[in-house]
């Protein structure tokens, strides 16, 4: 019994100790599934094969620009004194609902005397004292200030007694009604320039989309004093950060989508505001990833039938779709093209998202 705990013991804690250590370190440098063979699970290489081809086909195509957007209150209408004096009297309280025409407050104003004072009558002894003159009761002209529009009171400043100037702010008319806004980048300006914007915001309080009511681009001020894209950075070109370059997509308008009153908003609200830019049926598309270009105007990459580098294309574009973009003018049905613009380093859309997600054409 001693010889088994002296010599036989020792060797199978030696056995085990030698098992747990190799099952280590497999685990540490093969990791838990190196033995289910060549199908792990493993990430697929990111290489792809940059001269892969892709042939023009005919296919129905559907264009929307889905654009993130805020709810804001719209501005209200600064109501100003029409005439100078004291306030005499106030109709309103900050919060009332009130309608255009609706009496504010009232001006009234000392009236000028028209008056000259007496003259002196002739013959009159100089050394008689001048008797007293006689003081008139005062008189005032009285100004009513009415509503511009219709609207709730806001930021009611003016008080009974004070003195007010021509011009001065009294008031804020609010219409209480809300609109979501988005902002453009240049080449979503472009595309919504001379065309009747149809729009609709996607809501957390609704289930279907909520059309917007008479939807518009406004210009914003800053945008003349932008930088402008890299012209020889096609990626720049196409308002696409982070895809090369230091040029960010600068916005230079943005889309006003007026939401109706039977919306449940607040103001901050983050939604989703999506502008209808058409679709067509049976015409000829490419994948975005074979094009490249701004507006209308763009090329795609022919193979060298002799094995030499490829070389662009212009091409006339329509529509653009999720994945895919409409070709106007430049190719034919069967046509065959480079799937991947070249120096794009990632095969997925190139576009950054897809001309169907707001972030580039």
């Amino acid at each position: 019994m001693d010889a088994i705990r002296r010599y036989v013991f020792p060797i199978v804690w030696m056995v085990l100790v030698a098992v747990i250590a190799a099952s280590l370190a497999k685990m540490a440098f093969f990791g838990p599934t190196s033995e289910a063979g060549g199908n792990d699970g493993a990430a697929p290489s990111a290489d792809f094969d940059e001269f892969a081809a892709v042939a023009v086909a005919k296919g129905d195509i559907t264009s929307t620009l889905e654009l993130p957007a805020t709810v804001q209150a719209d501005p209200g209408a600064t109501v100003a004194a029409t005439h100078a004096g004291e306030v005499n009297k106030i109709w309103v309280a900050n919060g009332d609902t009130i309608s255009k025409g609706d009496p504010i407050l009232q001006v009234r104003a000392p009236k000028e005397s028209m008056l000259a004072p007496p003259a002196e009558p002739a013959g009159s002894d100089p050394a008689a004292a001048p008797a007293a003159p006689v003081q008139p009761k005062p008189e005032f002209t009285y100004h009513t200030l009415y509503a511009p529009r219709s609207g709730t009171v806001r930021a009611l400043s003016a008080v009974n007694g004070q003195t007010v100037e021509v011009g001065a702010n009294v008031a804020t008319l609010s219409p209480g009604t809300y609109s979501s806004t988005a902002a453009l980048t240049p080449q979503q300006h472009l595309q919504l320039l001379d065309r009747d914007v149809a729009a609709s915001a996607e809501l957390p309080t609704s289930t279907a989309p909520v059309p917007c009511d008479s939807p518009k681009v406004e210009e914003d001020e800053t945008a003349a004093n932008a930088p402008a894209a890299d012209p020889m950075n096609p990626v720049e070109q196409m308002g696409m950060p982070g895809m090369g370059g230091d040029a960010p997509a600068t916005s230079s308008a943005h889309l006003l989508c007026p939401m109706p009153s039977s919306a449940k908003v607040v103001p901050g609200l983050s939604v989703k505001v999506k502008v209808d830019l058409g679709s067509a049926k049976g015409v000829l598309t490419l994948p975005t990833t074979a094009v490249q270009g701004v507006g209308d105007q763009g090329s795609v990459f022919l193979l060298d039938p002799v094995g030499g580098e490829p070389t662009a294309h212009p091409v006339t574009l329509g529509l653009r779709g999720k994945d895919t973009v409409q070709v106007v003018k430049g190719l034919k049905a069967g046509q065959k093209v480079l799937q991947f613009v070249p120096g794009i380093d990632s095969p997925e859309d190139p576009m950054g998202g897809g001309m169907n997600g707001g972030t580039g054409w």
